[in-house]
């Protein structure tokens, strides 16, 4: 019995060395990553893309009021 709890505890002092020295070799991922991301963006301009526009930009009137395009109605006899 004494001879398996010191097997045991060895191979608990093995696997903590072993993950102490990984976390050692590996470099977390820090915000010093991210700053160097933000650096390489381009810079916004104020023309609307999409769906998106600024807030003073009007809105263009409806036609029929409807956002959509009529629906196509197709007969095959």
């Amino acid at each position: 019995m004494k001879l398996v709890l010191t097997m045991l505890s060895t191979l608990l002092v093995a696997l903590a060395l072993s993950q102490a020295a990984e976390a050692k070799k590996q470099t977390p991922v820090t915000g010093d990553n991210a700053a160097k991301v933000e650096k390489t963006r381009p810079p916004l301009d104020n023309t609307p893309t999409g769906g998106i526009t600024p807030a003073d930009a009007k809105a263009a009137p409806a036609t029929d009021g409807s956002q959509y395009p009529p629906a196509l109605y197709l007969n095959f006899q």
